[in-house]
């Protein structure tokens, strides 16, 4: 029997060594696909319409055909209830293959896939991530700026470069020299009480960890400005924050920078604030 993880394909269970993609999927050929990543609490995925609105602008930039909300929804659940329910967090990955098409286009439905894993307790909460400034940098014109598409080597390349060297994430900066996002967060900045985070201008991913942490700033009452960013900026920002579903709010501090003091108290109100909001919409 085989110990692979298990993945939920196209409306079946199947070990990760027995699962067959068609050579013609230009999800392979070419990385033409989407994919999204969450986190279940307790067995229940958080935010999930919202990553749904996501991949839904994603597919239609790419020209592919994604499934209705309510059938990724109802493997969201199969993945889950197979899972250990009462895990603290699971990380869920949805993704959508541009299926067996030409590449000027077609209508063929790609693979749906939904996976779980088990996110550590420890993993990321409690410690500060080292950001490495990385040479790679992110093209604001491109095609695919700031969507989540398959198309992901760019970032994997840079989140290496960065533990390559000690670091836990990549600073990338985009063409024009400002700063543009994390290879695997969206990054924010603290400065005089100011919070600042790139514009979607800036290539960067919209985030929905991000666009939750914006909406927290208000009610809180931090001003909240969208602007373009320097590397300076990062250096002598007075909090560095970095976002996502997995990290959540996490400080962070830029590695060559070890003086740099961050994780401070407005980084730290919007953790609280965020998990805050997880526990409302899940009932927790």
């Amino acid at each position: 029997m085989s110990e692979a993880p298990t993945i939920w394909i196209n409306g079946e269970f199947m070990a990760a060594d027995r699962v067959h993609v068609s050579p013609l999927d230009l999800g392979l050929r070419v990385g033409l696909g989407v994919f999204e990543t969450m986190v279940a609490y307790q067995g229940k995925a958080f935010a999930h319409h919202m990553h749904y609105r996501r991949m839904e602008r994603a597919a239609e930039v790419l020209g592919i055909s994604i499934p209705e909300r309510e059938v990724i929804e109802q493997a969201m659940e199969e993945v889950i209830a197979q899972q250990n329910q009462r895990a603290e967090r699971l990380r869920i990955r949805v993704s959508v293959s541009g299926g067996d098409n030409a590449l000027e286009g077609g209508k063929n439905q790609g693979d749906l896939m939904v996976s779980a894993t088990v996110i550590q307790p420890d993993q990321h909460t409690g410690k500060l991530a080292k950001l490495v400034k990385v040479p790679y940098t992110v093209n604001e014109q491109a095609a695919t700026a700031g969507l989540k598409t398959a198309s992901y080597a760019d970032y994997v390349l840079a989140y290496r470069y960065a533990l390559k060297r000690g670091g836990d994430e990549a600073l990338m900066l985009n063409t024009r020299g400002h700063v543009c996002e994390a290879a695997m967060s969206n990054l924010f900045l603290v400065k005089d009480g100011v919070v600042k985070t790139p514009s979607l201008a800036s290539g960067c991913l919209a985030g929905v960890t991000r666009e939750l942490v914006m909406g927290q700033c208000l009610e809180l009452g931090f001003p909240i400005k969208e602007c373009e960013l320097t590397e300076e900026d990062v250096l002598t920002a007075d909090e560095l924050i970095l976002t996502s579903s997995v990290r959540e709010v996490q400080g962070a501090v830029m590695i060559q920078n070890e003086q740099q003091q961050s994780g401070g108290e407005i980084t730290a109100q919007l953790a609280a604030a965020y998990a805050g909001i997880v526990r409302e919409e899940l009932g927790l």
